[in-house]
């Protein structure tokens, strides 16, 4: 318990994958159009980066009321909840200078997106104790900052941008599942009713199993179609997953490191992913 409260732990550095490959690749496909925009390009991935993090740091304050602290880990999550807001009120402020550039759509998106940073343990929603984490990290943290970061360096939007966004987002809400799968036992004797709880445990693992599986399948699909432009070393990812899907079904004590090596995974797929759209990858 007491670790998870100090500054690191609470930082939760193995999902800032989603950031910075979300924004990659929305960079990316816009780079690979010919948009350069160097400036901009940075000041995307620096702001995502940002807004994941104040994400992570205020993420435990809701537990106060469900947990039991000592006073010294009370301190710590108000410490670091403190300096979340304080960098998303630098995310919002970053956010503002790229309206000034593209308007009023970016303005409404980061609404939206504000919306979902907060929405995921703030006040009545807590969409994450309602059980919509996983559904709703697939919109936020997926297609919709994919698509974000993309309009932003090029100023406008294409249905390719969305397809191509799919499989990243389905990732996003796996690496989010195997968060509620590794703290299931606590979260249940705590009341914290995620998605996982709310299903069982052992839905939820069919649920990364599914996950999984759209994921491989959109890539095939969007090979197919041409969208994607090679799929064997995607395919060949597949190989890093064995070590996270042994971890599903053992002990509790066995799983603490199930959403590290999910971020692994993520790591390795997004890599490749994005490298084959950059080059002719088989």
């Amino acid at each position: 318990m007491t670790d998870k409260t100090t500054f690191v732990k609470a930082l939760r550095p193995f999902s800032l994958i989603v950031a910075i490959a979300t924004c990659g690749l929305g960079v990316s496909l816009a780079l690979i159009e010919g948009i350069e925009n160097f400036g901009l390009v940075w000041l995307v991935m620096i702001t995502g980066v940002l807004l994941q993090v104040a994400v992570n740091l205020t993420n435990d304050y809701q537990d106060i009321n469900n947990k039991q602290f000592t006073e010294v880990q009370l301190q710590a999550i108000n410490r670091n909840t403190k300096i979340g807001w304080m960098i998303m009120l630098l995310a919002i402020i970053l956010g503002l200078y790229m309206v000034s550039i593209r308007g009023w759509p970016l303005l409404l998106l980061g609404i939206v997106g504000i919306f979902g940073a907060w929405g995921y343990t703030g006040g009545q929603i807590n969409y994450k104790n309602r059980g919509l984490g996983v559904l709703l990290v697939f919109l936020f943290m997926g297609v919709l900052l994919i698509g974000g970061s993309y309009y932003v360096i090029a100023g406008t939007y294409h249905w390719n941008i969305f397809w191509l966004s799919i499989p990243f987002s389905l990732l996003s809400s796996l690496l989010l599942l195997s968060n509620e799968l590794r703290d299931y036992e606590t979260d249940l004797a705590d009341g914290i009713k995620t998605l996982s709880v709310r299903l069982g445990y052992s839905i939820g693992v069919k649920l990364y199993y599914w996950l999984v599986v759209l994921t491989y399948m959109v890539s095939v699909l969007l090979y197919q179609a041409n969208i994607l432009h090679g799929i064997i070393l995607i395919l060949i990812t597949m190989l890093v997953l064995w070590q996270p899907l042994k971890l599903l079904n053992t002990a509790k004590k066995q799983r603490y490191r199930l959403t590290s090596l999910t971020g692994r995974f993520y790591f390795i797929y997004s890599v490749v992913y994005i490298a084959t759209i950059w080059i002719p990858l088989p």
